[in-house]
């Protein structure tokens, strides 16, 4: 009776003839007889016969002594001692060691140690645990302690009011676990010490106990620990709700039944987790930030207050400051809600982070952002992006016009070609409108009056960096969060979640870096200066000017050279192609728009370019490196017959360059602090670690239980052998998690109030 699943579990049934004894778990026949004189000493009360018989069937032996059949039965789901008292009565007695039973009168080092050493003998015995009664001192010292099995209590009840007409809602079901069971121990207090007795000892139940089989299901062992509600909280950062976070935690671990809860324990503890953080959702993150700031070198972060109710907030970090002082020509502002005042503000403290005020500002046509973005950034230009006037057109035109392919095509041909002169794109405009009948549609006719904002021929000198040419940008960052937040995110997590997808962004450029660095892209001309851009571009754009490259060799021709005193002026012809292509851009997320880039002419175009023999400086007509940052198929053309073989620095812009923003600064992450951060890389550092042993010795099978051997050790020493921890509170548990402590300095600030998104929605309707 040394082991828990190795015991024998007897069964008293009384009648009014006879007592019925049964056994289980009894894994050799020989030992039948010790068992049966176990039998005899446990209950020598019962009244037995003179008559003696006994018998064997397979694996069940009956023995009556004075007409009481003894029955013994192999059986694998009892580990208790089942009683009926003369009174009828059934009650069970777990069969465990008696080392590991609770005595009176047993004195323990500390409150922590009784209660494991409790929790330890339920988990053996097939029951859980409730945390009872208890008395405190002022300082609040536990003198007395109640241990009570989690069956004690009457079941609940609902009571039903026939007169009330709602009494026949239909009411969740619950079960009730409560069956008064009396299973107990008391602990006290030893006076002037930190030492507990055992006072008092209850052993019996009043229900069955759980069988090996199902311990598993105890809420013992599916208690969420902490890795386990790390594990929770880390996916759900990633838009992965609890039901896959259990199929993904189970998959790992090897079965459900391994380690860890159901998947209702997943769902309540992301519930737990969001109902603490409930109405305190934003002093959490101000703290988080604040603190923060305090901590990490470079990082701002600035809130605003209005009626007690958070109304804008601030952040950036080093990278991202690193990244606005390499490349921060452009600005991108995606206006969600309607802020107002708020736009301000926000721009104010960008300014303050950022120190300068960016060459370009790319905007919706909210007029309030519009608005601010004049005040704070006087000196930037401002335009409207491409992104949010397309992806309005479907829900200002006619369903059948929004599909038709004819009208697409012109329609986009028109606003996307950067190569069209002012007065061209006037001119096919009132065409296009004309010829589908739709030259009274105001919002149209609204957005022509905006044309100097928004159309590309109307701003070819002003460096677009390739933003305005591509909806890429916005869609993709549109997508990106609405991929990765849950509507009624709180904004602790919206915060979290837009730190994973930042993370995510510049590890994806780490290994865009890499692949550009240790792989070599296949040429397609003999020109040196190719081999050259190679050598200088991230790939991406590499491939770009690859292409101005060829197109100078197979469509372009100098037609002429003039020499000035100072300027070189060369005609370039660039030659009609046979057909007119589309560039669709990468692949679409949202609403399924498709860009067009007309880039292709329709008849023979001569362009001039023109060469500084002062400064050395080259510019053609097509205002291409001005709006895309790269050189045109023109100048390449020229540098072909100048023998020109390396692209000169002036024309390589910052952005499109190899290597500008360090490794290090794109693999930083996240945290509160430095030391935060170090203890997330050796956690990380032990997992990396046992999961490469694992994988190295997962074909040597004696090798892999020698480790498994030198690792029980080690957790015997670290953990077994060591006194229990203080078991933390719930709030200091959550308070781990996310990683930020609720302070008494806290400030005193409310949830803001719900926002309406702007607009009322938005029809099916996508250009296909």
């Amino acid at each position: 009776m040394e082991q828990m699943w190795t015991n024998y579990s007897k069964r008293i049934h009384s009648s009014s003839s006879s007592e019925q004894f049964s056994y289980a778990h009894c894994s050799l026949m020989e030992d039948l007889n010790n068992v049966f004189n176990l039998a005899l000493s446990d209950f020598m009360e019962f009244y037995f016969n003179a008559e003696n018989q006994f018998k064997f069937n397979d694996n069940e032996a009956d023995y009556t002594i004075d007409d009481d059949n003894i029955e013994f039965q192999k059986e694998q789901s009892h580990v208790t001692h089942d009683y009926v008292s003369p009174g009828g009565s059934s009650y069970w007695i777990p069969v465990v060691s008696d080392n590991i039973k609770p005595k009176i009168n047993s004195i323990f080092d500390s409150y922590t140690t009784t209660l494991s050493m409790y929790y330890n003998y339920a988990s053996l015995a097939g029951f859980d645990v409730r945390l009872g009664p208890f008395r405190t001192t002022e300082s609040g010292i536990t003198t007395q302690r109640h241990l009570l099995c989690n069956r004690e209590g009457k079941p609940t009840t609902s009571k039903v009011d026939t007169l009330d007409p709602q009494h026949n809602k239909i009411q969740r079901r619950k079960d009730s676990f409560r069956c008064e069971c009396k299973t107990k121990i008391v602990v006290i207090l030893l006076h002037s010490t930190n030492k507990y007795n055992v006072v008092e000892f209850v052993e019996q139940h009043n229900h069955m106990l759980f069988g090996k089989d199902n311990m598993f299901l105890s809420h013992t062992k599916r208690k969420i620990d902490y890795s386990q509600e790390m594990f929770i909280h880390n996916l759900s950062k990633q838009n992965i709700d609890a039901s896959k976070a259990h199929r993904l935690y189970s998959g790992l671990q090897g079965g459900s039944d391994i380690r860890g809860g159901l998947v209702s324990d997943f769902k309540n503890s992301t519930r737990n987790l969001n109902s603490y953080i409930g109405d305190r959702d934003e002093k959490f993150l101000v703290l988080k930030m604040l603190e923060r700031k305090k901590n990490i070198p470079s990082f701002s972060f600035d809130f605003r207050v209005v009626e007690k109710k958070l109304n804008t907030i601030f952040w950036a970090d080093k990278t991202a400051k690193y990244n606005y002082n390499a490349f921060g020509d452009v600005v991108s502002l995606d206006a969600t809600f309607s802020m107002n005042n708020s736009y301000s503000w926000l721009l104010r403290a960008f300014l303050k982070s950022f120190k300068k005020q960016p060459t370009l500002v790319l905007t919706d046509q909210d007029p309030a952002l519009n608005k601010a973005v004049n005040e704070v950034f006087p000196m930037s230009a401002h335009r409207f992006c491409m992104w949010h006037i397309i992806k309005k057109l479907p829900n200002k035109i006619t369903s059948q016009l929004a599909t038709n392919s004819a009208f697409r095509k012109h329609f986009h041909s028109i606003i996307w070609n950067s190569k069209l002169e002012p007065h061209d794109f006037e001119k096919e405009w009132k065409s296009c409108l004309n010829e589908f009948n739709i030259s009274n549609n105001k919002w149209l006719q609204e957005m022509y009056g905006l044309r100097r904002r928004w159309v590309p021929a109307f701003f070819k000198d002003i460096p677009m960096s390739g933003l305005m040419r591509t909806t890429s940008l916005s869609e993709g960052q549109n997508w990106s969060f609405q991929n990765n937040t849950l509507t009624g995110s709180y904004l602790l997590m919206f915060m979290m979640t837009f730190e994973g997808v930042m993370e995510r962004q510049r590890r994806n450029q780490v290994v865009n870096d890499f692949n550009t660095a240790t792989t070599l892209p296949r040429f397609i001309t003999s020109s040196p200066i190719e081999a050259h851009a190679s050598k200088v571009y991230t790939r991406k754009f590499f491939y770009q000017v690859q292409k101005e490259i060829s197109d100078s060799d197979n469509t372009c021709f100098q037609m002429s050279v003039t020499f000035n005193n100072y300027v070189d002026i060369i005609i370039v012809l660039e030659k009609q192609k046979n057909i007119t292509t589309r560039q669709p851009s990468s692949p679409v997320v949202d609403d399924k728009l498709e860009e067009y880039h007309y880039d292709c002419l329709t008849e023979d175009t001569q362009y001039i370019v023109t060469h500084s023999t002062t400064d050395g400086s080259y510019k053609c007509t097509c205002m291409h490196f001005e709006h895309v940052g790269i050189l045109c198929r023109h100048i390449f053309c020229v540098f072909k017959f100048s023998s020109i073989e390396q692209i000169p620095e002036e024309y390589i812009m910052k952005r499109w360059r190899r290597d500008v923003v360090p490794t290090e600064l794109l693999k930083r992450r996240f945290s509160n602090s430095l030391l935060d951060s170090n203890s997330d890389m050796m956690a990380i550092e032990i997992f990396s670690n046992v999961d490469r042993c694992v994988s190295f010795l997962s074909h040597d099978a004696s090798k892999l239980k020698s480790y498994l051997e030198e690792l029980n050790k080690l957790k015997k020493k670290f953990v077994d052998d060591c006194p229990a921890p203080e078991m933390p509170s719930r709030e200091t548990f959550y308070n781990q998690i996310i990683s930020v402590e609720l302070t008494n300095d806290a400030p005193d600030i409310d949830n803001p109030s719900n926002i309406r998104n702007k607009g009322t929605g938005s029809r099916d309707k996508r250009l296909k």
